[in-house]
């Protein structure tokens, strides 16, 4: 029998958790980057120049695990041994051959020789070049050398990578393709947080199988929170998305991600092309109708697709005001002008500014600055339309279902539904008190909670919350009153 005199403490898990909120300013960004750099295979020098003996070891496969290769040359102890390699483990060793007195005999072209036959050594070697003419006739002496300055390729294909808020990384896509200007087009905007796929690049010739690959790459958004800890939440593909397969892409995984997708429109596209294209998308999906002019690095005057500016505008709105603010109205930093302009005239219906925003349909307007304008995805439904809004929904569903794990497969009773009602209920007072929501409340299903699901081990838990829409009308209703003209008199 156990027992205790004296205090003991018991650490207990039950109780209300703390729902955090999921990040919402990263943006997935899948593109082409024909020109980025490359892995670096490790490598390192054995044996002397000044002797003539110095051999260079480079390793077969890029990326830092050739760091870990070790080549060691030994002389064999026993008279008139044959020079080998083998394979130990990470560890290519090299016995060096002898003459009958056991000196060593083996010369820099029998090791290039017998390490380069075999066959599954990971290393290759050359004479070094740093070597006086006729080096390959010089005895070797035994050494031991691990390579160094292996690097793993930046940027793989079909590969999620985080750039985080500055272009230093971003260098080693290279200028050519459509990363590296869509990442600076972002980056005009705010610093924000990009997972970037680079899809595998195509020659010019072959425009179908490089729409192919970027839809291809595209899976690899999902593989996002595994392998770098972050879910893409502004999805685009700057450069393709006015292709509709590209864009129809787009929105599937934006579904899959409980994302948004901003999608361009081709070059040149009038009013009537964009509304008609915009029938083809659904409510996770945003239609741009610009394209913005901007100085490239040679100082020229360029047009760009506007997504990848929008997407950088949506993260700085989030960073700044709140994931619950629109965009609209707010300005988009660095152009110079756009390709057609749409005419807006505030308070005119008619204008095309606003008849393109009655088809859920953006664009950039100049007023004060150039400024987005529109707050609607594809959607017809009165209020799922508003970005906001779904995005809140989003947030809101994404955040409590990541903070209700840790009541997975704890006993079913009422300690624990009351454990998950606190908590869902602290997070929407949290929300309202923050400015995000009007409100929001949780409760137990008492029809679809019976005897038989709670013996299943199923629980049903509903909320409801109350998103904030957009100002997107205001009237202001005027009138004359001529009874102060009398007032006045009379005062």
């Amino acid at each position: 029998m156990s027992g205790l005199h004296g205090v003991e403490t018991i650490e207990l898990t039950t109780g209300t958790v703390a729902v955090q909120t999921i990040s919402t300013a990263v943006i997935g960004l899948v593109g082409t980057a024909p020109d980025a750099s490359g892995g670096v295979c490790a490598s390192g020098t054995a044996g002397s120049w000044l002797l003539g003996t110095a051999l260079d070891f480079t390793a077969k496969q890029e990326g830092r695990a050739g760091n870990n290769i070790s080549v060691v040359a030994v002389a064999a102890t026993e008279q008139s041994a044959q020079t080998a390699a083998s394979l130990e483990g990470s560890t290519l060793m090299i016995t060096l051959g002898t003459d009958e007195r056991s000196q060593v005999n083996t010369t820099v072209a029998r090791v290039i020789e017998v390490v380069n036959a075999l066959g599954d050594s990971p290393v290759t070697v050359a004479v070094s070049p740093l070597n006086a003419e006729g080096a390959e006739n010089n005895v070797v002496s035994p050494f031991s050398l691990t390579l160094s300055g292996g690097e793993d390729e930046a940027f793989p294909v079909n590969t999620p990578v985080v750039v985080a808020g500055a272009l230093t990384q971003a260098g080693k896509l290279g200028a050519a393709g459509t990363l590296y200007p869509a990442l600076r087009d972002i980056f005009d905007q705010t610093g924000a947080l990009v997972i970037v796929v680079r899809a595998e690049s195509k020659t010019k010739a072959k425009e179908a199988e490089q729409r192919a690959a970027v839809i291809r790459a595209m899976e690899a958004l999902m593989e996002s929170k595994g392998k770098t800890g972050y879910q893409p939440r502004i999805l685009i593909a700057t450069g393709y998305s006015e292709d509709d397969g590209v864009a129809k892409a787009l929105e599937t995984y934006a579904a899959k991600l409980r994302a948004v997708a901003y999608i361009d429109s081709p070059s040149m596209a009038t009013p009537q092309d964009v509304v008609q294209r915009r029938a083809s998308f659904g409510g996770r999906v945003e239609l741009l109708r610009p394209r913005v002019s901007v100085m490239d690095d040679s100082g020229q005057t360029v047009f760009r697709p506007y997504s990848a500016r929008a997407a950088g505008l949506r993260a700085r709105i989030d960073y700044e005001k709140g994931w619950w603010w629109s965009k609209s109205n707010q300005d988009v930093m660095n152009i110079t002008g756009l390709e057609q302009v749409d005419t807006f005239i505030l308070g005119e219906q008619n204008c095309t500014a606003n008849l393109l925003n009655m088809e859920n349909i953006s664009t950039i307007i100049r007023h004060d600055g150039f400024k987005h304008w529109g707050n609607r995805l594809c959607s017809s439904h009165s209020q799922w339309r508003f970005e906001p809004v779904r995005r809140t929904a989003d947030v809101i569903e994404d955040s409590i279902q990541e903070a209700m794990l840790p009541y997975v497969d704890r006993p079913l009773d009422r300690d624990v539904a009351e454990d998950i009602l606190g908590s869902i209920n602290a997070y929407m007072r949290q929300l309202k008190n923050l400015g995000a929501i009007h409100g929001g409340s949780a409760w137990l299903n008492d029809e679809l909670n019976t005897a038989e699901t709670l013996a299943a081990g199923q629980l049903y838990i509903d909320y409801d919350f109350g998103p904030k829409s957009p100002l997107e009308r205001l009237t202001l209703r005027a009138m004359i009153n001529n009874k102060l003209a009398l007032e006045e008199l009379t005062v």
